[in-house]
């Protein structure tokens, strides 16, 4: 009986410590976060080289029509999604919801959307972070100013 009531002191004793440190957190606890004044989310650099190596691997190409020099790619929906070799114009943000989110308003002229949504679908589970990041850099290389 002795080595049961020892045992049922200790988990007493480490419940009621618990409960003290887990009070003394929320009385500690810093106040809630704020977006700094002047943020905005701008999306960053790429690596184009990587880019174009994922977009092959992907088989982008597959819908979508562009010219990658030293590339013989052969669409096998022709015309199913827009030709991207004018796309580098766009913002990077909007080239980046067009991959992970099925937007509703195509950039191309022609193209329409269907039920509230571009056919394309969405693309977020199967890329990282890093690899649309690239992919964007790549759709964009021909674009003079980085910055839009």
């Amino acid at each position: 009986m002795r080595k049961h009531s020892i045992v049922t002191i200790g988990a007493c004793a480490l419940a009621i410590s618990l409960a003290m440190a887990s009070m003394s957190w929320a009385a500690s606890a810093p106040a809630a976060p704020k977006v700094p004044q002047g943020w905005k989310f701008t999306f960053p650099q790429g690596d184009a080289k990587a880019g174009r190596a994922v977009f092959l691997e992907m088989k982008c190409y597959s819908c979508h029509a562009i010219d990658i020099p030293g590339e013989k790619l052969v669409a096998r929906s022709r015309g199913a999604g827009p030709d991207l070799n004018v796309y580098s114009g766009l913002p990077k943000e909007y080239l980046a919801e067009s991959i992970i989110k099925a937007h509703t308003i195509v950039a191309a002229p022609g193209y329409t959307v269907k039920e509230g949504r571009a056919a394309m679908g969405e693309y977020n589970h199967f890329l990282t972070v890093q690899q649309l990041i690239d992919i964007v850099a790549f759709l964009r290389r021909g674009t003079k100013a980085e910055g839009k």
